[in-house]
């Protein structure tokens, strides 16, 4: 075979150092949808771990006062959560309880314990003390304060940054579907990036419990649905009447009412034979 001409050989080398570039660039910035499931399912279970840890929490307190837990829910859900992310993610575990059944985890990288710590206090203090900040400011009044007054120009600036903020989170999130890297504003600006722990376990997403809580909810509806146009005697009288036909039981009927005629009512005799003194009309 002879060698390749020299002119296509250049041409190859160059269109090679090209792409190359790119086609590393897109694989490692472009995350699978799987993966992106299982952050925000990550999230969700976090979630619902918090509000489960709580409800005893809450009846605990109940029995010290009633409405303290009520008055302190955002104290009490800042504690559990901490407590969570200081067991979970704090431990050098490098992921919370929820990521480690998504097979996910934090990628260490340079400076990770520092970049974590703040990750905790930002994700974790800061909307407590923005909450509490914005209560307090609510409940001074600020709101209603002169419009050219220190305290009107904090509380729009105050409501400026949380419009900013909001607007901020869905562009994050955007980019979340897109790229499938950072779902949070906090992990952004900390460069803290989730990766499976154990590259060789893929995760398949099942439907199987989304599919039968549709079917549960879909058949709860038909039947909220039906009962209104079900005449519970009518459905009664014809369930008897059936289970009577298939097991062949004999239907006991008074033999003097058997006997009548046509032209008369049973009813009518029936209750005429009951009381002699009344005239009954059944109609």
């Amino acid at each position: 075979m002879s060698a390749p001409d020299p002119q296509w050989a250049n041409a190859w080398s160059s269109t090679v150092s090209r792409t190359e570039p790119r086609l590393t660039h897109t694989h490692a910035t472009v995350v699978s949808r799987n993966v992106r499931v299982s952050k925000l399912d990550a999230e969700l279970l976090d979630g619902e771990l918090t509000q489960m840890l709580r409800e005893p929490v809450s009846n605990a307190l109940s029995l010290v006062r009633p409405g303290l837990a009520e008055t302190y829910r955002l104290e009490i859900d800042t504690v559990i959560r901490a407590v969570l992310f200081w067991l979970s993610v704090g431990s050098h575990r490098r992921a919370t309880y929820a990521q480690g059944l998504q097979n996910l985890q934090y990628a260490r990288t340079s400076g990770f314990a520092r970049r974590v710590h703040l990750f905790g206090i930002l994700s974790i203090g800061g909307p407590y003390a923005w909450a509490r900040m914005v209560g307090s400011m609510s409940l001074a009044g600020w709101a209603d304060a002169p419009h050219t007054s220190i305290r009107a120009l904090v509380w729009r600036l105050v409501q400026r940054i949380e419009r900013i903020t909001k607007v901020a989170a869905l562009l994050n999130f955007a980019a979340f579907l897109a790229l499938g890297q950072y779902p949070s504003i906090v992990e952004r600006i900390l460069g803290l990036r989730l990766v499976h722990a154990r590259p060789q376990i893929l995760h398949s997403v099942s439907f199987e419990f989304l599919n039968r809580q549709l079917v549960w909810h879909a058949f709860t509806e038909f039947v909220m649905f039906a009962m209104p146009l079900v005449n519970p005697m009518k459905a009664r009288a014809w369930i008897v009447r059936n289970v009577r036909s298939v097991l062949r039981l004999p239907i006991s009927v008074d033999q003097s009412v058997k006997e009548l005629p046509e032209d008369v009512c049973a009813v009518c005799f029936v209750e005429a034979r009951k009381d002699d003194t009344h005239a009954v009309n059944p109609y």
